[in-house]
């Protein structure tokens, strides 16, 4: 494992705050310390945060925030004069403040509007005789968002439980499960699975030139060259195995899970998503970059110039942060496609 530090430029950043449907970002501007846009591709919910000067204490008076107000970012940059990108950062509803000092400032932290601890509530509740994807959609109701589902094939269930948790915790556990991923983007619920993000063109390509640092890590130990999936057919009436076997892993262990599930289709499922999870991690790392509206969670990257390091990832997780102090950079996690 390798770290380097290396000066780059880092180009003029853009950005816009739409404060409870006004455009604010004029009146912002001369406060702002910095702005913290944290994307993930899933288990976590998006996050934002806006630091700003409170020297003058405006912050604690007239302009005080209040939980649940929305707001609307996007950040972009100059590729050239005249020539702008951006990225659109969602919804977001205020759910923290934190003030310190000196010198005094105010923390602003908010969370993807409908998967905000305001809208989402633990509860306990059953499914019968359904399936992954209508689960998805009346999840995607209650929540008020429009559902993207595609599960293929599809996964049904004589019953299944829901146990003091929210319906995003739910859905996305349940998902996972079964390799699939959730997001909430732009008053949207999006279920699809994971290997999709293989079949998508990479969005950029960074040579060693190209990092401010980075980290690089591959793992063996934690790999695995099949998932045994060990359950009773009702109709048989014995015990099945299903395996589950990566043709790229010849020296990895077996993993065998034993389990309640209902049918072959489930078993297959299992199997699946839990070998594509044990193995995603074989290849991670971490980059520092100057900001770039193109490196979101879900892109496709390539690695070159980094001899067996180089190839193709996905990014797990971008971290987009304009600052007066160091302008526009992104921090990537990434893992080997």
């Amino acid at each position: 494992m390798e770290k380097i530090t290396q000066s780059k430029k880092i180009r003029e950043p853009l950005f816009e705050i739409i404060w409870a449907g006004k455009n604010v970002t004029r009146d912002l501007t001369p406060y702002l310390i910095s702005l913290k846009y944290s994307d993930h591709l899933h288990g976590k919910t998006d996050e934002l945060t806006l630091t700003f000067e409170n020297k003058d204490g405006r912050w604690h008076t007239s302009w005080y925030p209040e939980k649940g107000v929305k707001l609307k970012v996007r950040i972009g940059l100059y590729d050239e004069p005249g020539v702008e990108r951006w990225l659109n950062c969602g919804t977001f509803e205020i759910e923290e403040l934190n003030f310190s000092g000196p010198p005094d400032i105010v923390e602003i932290t908010a969370k993807a509007v409908f998967a905000s601890t305001s809208r989402e509530q633990k509860k306990t509740q059953g499914y019968e005789n359904t399936s992954l994807s209508e689960i998805a959609r009346k999840v995607a109701q209650r929540l008020g968002l429009k559902p993207l589902v595609t599960v293929k094939p599809d996964i049904r269930f004589k019953r299944i439980d829901q146990r003091e948790e929210t319906d995003l915790e739910f859905l996305r556990k349940l998902c996972e499960k079964y390799g699939y991923c959730v997001k909430v983007e732009d008053e949207k619920l999006i279920v699809y699975p994971e290997e999709e993000l293989e079949k998508g063109s990479v969005v950029k390509v960074i040579t060693r030139e190209d990092f401010m640092s980075y980290r690089l890590t591959e793992k063996s130990a934690e790999t695995y060259s099949a998932v045994v999936v060990k359950y009773w057919d009702p109709e048989k009436k014995q015990e099945v195995y299903h395996i589950e076997k990566d043709p790229k892993v010849t020296t990895g262990s077996e993993k065998k899970i034993t389990t309640k599930v209902e049918n072959k289709e489930q078993a297959e499922a299992l199997a699946k998503g839990t070998l594509k999870k044990l193995n995603k991690l074989q290849f991670e790392g971490e980059l520092t970059l100057p900001g770039d509206v193109a490196l979101v969670a879900g892109a496709k990257i390539k690695l070159r110039d980094l001899g067996k390091l180089s190839g193709i990832y996905i990014i797990e997780e971008a971290h987009h942060s304009i600052s007066k102090n160091s302008g526009y950079t992104v921090e990537i996690k990434i893992r080997r496609a």
